[in-house]
Order: C-alpha cells, then structure tokens, then sequence
C-alpha cells in the first residue's frame, strides 16, 4: 500500500472525506501531550474561546446561559484539524459567531473522551457539532466548506429551535416552508459523519430528493453531486450526471463550493458522466482544468491547492486505463513524466508557502503521499524526516516513516519506528494504539520473535485496560486488527503461537474487569 492515507481507499472512506467534515483518517497514534483537562476555565486558542474538556460542566453552563454549545472533536496530529486552525478558526466571521455559544473543544487523544465520541456517533477527526443544552443535536457542520457559509450557519442555529432532523422532513414534504437559512443549514451537513440521521443506503436518494426540491440552482448541483458519490458502487453512467458535473466545473464559485468532492474522487465523477471515450476524455480535461485554476489562486488555503495534484494523479490513471478506486493489485505502469514533475512543482511550492506549524501540520502527510504515489519514495521520507525534526508531533510521522522502510525491504528500521512511536506515548489511550500498531508490526516483520510479539501485545492490552473507554472507536478498530493478525499468525507458528494466544487472551480476560466482558474481549476471542 502507498504512503496515504487517501490513495487508495474505500468508497466508505471517500464518502466520509466528500460528504463530511474533511477527510476524517484512521491516522497514527500520537502521545497525548495536549491531553484535555476537565476544567471549566476557557482556554484561547486562535481567536475562539474554546473550553478544553469538561463537557459536562459545559453543558451546565449551556443550561443557564441560554447558549447551545459548539463540539469541536480534533486531535493535535491530525492534518484537516490543523487545516480548521489554519483558515476556518482563524477566520474574524466565523471567530464572532462562536461568541454565541459555548466552545468545546474535545482531544479525542485524551481518556474518556473517546465515550464521548462513541455517544455522539463520531467517525472522524474533525467534526464540529452543534447541541443544545438538553443534549439534542441542532447540525453537524461540513467543515470543508467556505468560511463564510460556515460563519453564516452559525448565526443561524445560534438561535434556532429546529434541528436537521426538522428541517429535512420538511425539505422532503413541504420544502416550500424553508427558508434560505433552513436551505444553508442543509446544505453544509456533515452527512457523512453521522448515520443516525440518515441509513448509508438511503443516502443518495435522499440527496438526490433534495437536489430537486432545493431553491437555488446552485444548491440543487451540490446536492445532485453528492448523490453521485453516496453510493457504495458507482452508479450509472448519465447525461444527467454529466450536466450536473459541466454546470459546476463552467463556474469557478461552484468549483471552490464542491472543491472536496472534485479533487477526492474526480474519476469516479468522470466515469459516472459517460461510458464514452471522447465524452470522458473532454470531462476529464475539463475538470483538470478547473482544479489548476484552484491550485493558482492564492486565496485557495494550501492543502487545498496540494490536494489538486491528487485528482492530477488520478485522472492520469484513468486515462491510463488503470484502477482507481482500490489497491492496485499489479504493478502500474510510470505515469506521465509532465504529471510527475507538476506533482513535484506543487509538493515544492507548497511546503515552501507553509509558515506556521499548523499549516505545516496539515500539508506533510498528504505531499509525503503525493511523492510516494509517483515513485519518489526517498523524497518522500526526507519530507518526513525534517517535519519529525521540527513538529510538535513527531510521533504522528513515525508509522508512516516505518512503512517506507518496510516498502524498501529494510524490516529493521520500520521496526525502529514503530518502537519509537510507541515508546513515545505518554497517555493509556496513546499507548494502547501505538503498543497494538507495534505488535501488528513485528507479526508482519519479525514473526520469529513470539516473546518481543507477546510482550508488546501483553503491555498494549495492560494500557488497554487502564482506560475507561478502552473498547471505543480507534482503539477498537486498532485492536480487533491487532487480534485478527495474532490469530492468523498462532496457526502459521502453531508450537509457540498457541501457547502465546492462550496466555494474552487469559491475560484479556483479566484485564476487562467489571466491564462488558464479551465486548471487552471480542478482539482475541
């Protein structure tokens, strides 16, 4: 697999990264060094008054302020809550609206808040939701929208009785009675990051329901065009979708308002505009096209501009008859030497023009990506090296630095870093991810050491059990992978691997105490 965490990827990935906040990665586990504190005292951070932690006391103070309160999930390592801090949160409108509400900030890296985002449905770092002091949610947020529109919903719900749940039986049977305001808040819905309001399945019918009954032209395409990229298989090719992905691409407003759904998955929209090869060709051209006028503007924020190389990348794959949606199973053939260098003339440009650590932040992952995806892989790892040297967050390069060298052939040095990353942890919820990723690691590259496999294991399930929401999220998801590789490895060693299995889940057991015991060790059994 390459170096991203966006090329290749599933089409349940890619819905999350068009449909909601931003693109939301299962991201390497960081230490905790800015752990939430569950105090009351706000705490400034780039203009916005956020609270870090004690959502509990923060809703008691939504209660008697009369203020709904504003849940932003982020995590210190993760490259779009960095792009948030860089433009979104740094933004004056956006900035005065907050004043309106009661800002929290949860470090989805911090113990106990990871049953925080289990309770609110959470998929992803960033999401940014909007409660009322009952605990109802009012909207999720598309954080990858324009900061205006961003600003201009949250002056709306501010004051608003109705949630998007109201607001969307309404759109579908009396749409008539929305107003623009109500049209504004549905259309910058993270939909993606929550199917409690809407099943997967049924999502694009329902957008494509509202790309009809919706009042602007403009706001009918936006929908039209997320209904295109909802479903789990590609849906039928269409003049219909055609038309809709010429009007946006004709506009350049209507480019930067659907930007996200452009650069992430521009063959997908080319194969469903047509089955003909012209047809195709003419889209794709057109759709490069816009996306180098994007990466010309300045007043584009850089990782957007940086992620136009993306789409660059995947349209010449699609013209290359090549898959794009999946890990290529064969060898590839080069791409375009033109493409290759305007890669390396966008990662140069960009990693220059970044200034602050958060901007740095939020471009290293994806230009490491970018080299890698053509063929540059020592380019790719010098970038890594020197943003290792000066981050705040070095640990969050580590794993992608091991898997270079694990690409390479060099078993020793991926080792190296997967020990590094996980020695560097300093919270349970960091230790436990990083200790599951390491162990992983020495079952894929050193499978003959059962003691260094099982002593890992044994010390990420001791740091698993030291947390109250071990079983959550990204530490469920690191685990159930962790065990699924221990079991297969038991049978391909099975003298040592028995006996090691046996031993960890008896010690699994253990561990989960007065918890749900069968949730507890799912994992292992």
């Amino acid at each position: 697999m390459k170096l991203s965490c966006r090329r290749p990827r599933p089409l349940s990935i890619a819905l999350l990264a068009v449909l909601a906040t931003l693109t939301a990665c299962d991201k390497p586990t960081p230490s905790a060094h800015a752990q939430a504190s569950p105090t009351a005292a706000p705490a400034a951070h780039a203009g916005i008054a956020w609270r870090e932690g004690g959502l509990e006391a923060a809703f008691a103070e939504a209660r008697d302020s009369g203020k709904p309160i504003l849940l932003y999930w982020g995590a210190a390592w993760c490259a779009p809550c960095n792009r948030l801090k860089a433009t979104l949160f740094q933004d004056p409108a956006f900035i005065a609206q907050t004043r309106h509400f009661v800002a929290v900030h949860l470090d989805g890296d911090a113990e106990g808040t990871l049953d925080w985002g289990e309770r609110f449905g959470i998929k992803g770092y960033p999401t940014i939701i909007v409660l009322r002091s009952d605990r109802s949610e009012v909207t999720r947020l598309a954080g990858n929208s324009d900061t205006t529109r961003l600003a201009d919903v949250l002056r709306v719900v501010a004051t608003s009785t109705t949630t998007v749940k109201q607001l969307l039986d309404k759109a579908q049977h009396a749409p008539q009675e929305l107003s623009a305001d109500d049209w504004a808040v549905l259309g910058n819905y993270g939909w993606g990051m929550d199917d409690s309001l809407v099943k997967s399945g049924e999502l694009p019918a329902l957008l494509a329901r509202l790309s009809e009954r919706a009042p602007q032209p403009s706001l009918r395409r936006r929908f039209a065009l997320a209904a295109i990229v909802a479903p789990e298989d590609p849906p039928t090719p269409s003049p219909a979708n055609r038309a809709v992905l010429e009007a946006i691409l004709a506009d350049p407003a209507e480019v930067r308002a659907n930007l996200s759904t452009l650069n992430y998955v521009p063959a997908w929209l080319v194969k469903a505009g047509s089955t003909d090869a012209g047809q195709r060709a003419s889209l794709s051209a057109k759709l490069d096209q816009a996306l180098d006028a994007v990466y010309a503007d300045p007043g584009v924020p850089i990782n957007d501009r940086l992620e136009t190389a993306f789409a660059k990348i995947e349209l010449a794959r699609l013209a290359q008859g090549q898959p794009t949606e999946t890990a290529p199973k064969e060898p590839q053939p080069p791409l375009p030497a033109a493409v290759v260098e305007t890669v390396h003339q966008r990662v140069q440009t960009i990693v220059a023009a970044a200034r602050t650590a958060e901007e740095h932040q939020s471009i290293t992952d994806s230009a490491a990506a970018l080299l890698s995806e053509v063929g540059d892989s020592s380019g790719a790892e010098q970038l890594l090296l020197a943003e290792v040297g000066r981050s705040k967050t070095p640990y969050y390069y580590m794993p992608r630095l091991s898997q270079l060298a694990e690409e390479r052939g060099d078993r020793k040095t991926a080792l190296s870093w997967l020990k590094e990353n996980y020695a560097t942890a300093s919270s349970p919820v960091a230790r436990a991810q990083s200790g599951a990723r390491y162990a992983d690691g020495l079952i894929r590259l050193s499978p003959e050491d059962s003691a260094a496999i099982e002593a890992v294991a044994t010390q990420a399930i001791d740091a698993l059990a030291a947390q109250s929401d071990a079983d959550r999220q990204r530490s469920r998801k690191r685990f159930a992978r962790l065990g699924s590789a221990l079991k297969t490895w038991s049978k391909q060693h099975q003298q040592e691997g028995t006996a090691v299995l046996a031993r960890l889940r008896q010690k699994m057991q253990a561990s989960c105490g007065g918890k749900n015991t069968s949730e507890c060790t799912s994992w292992l059994s």
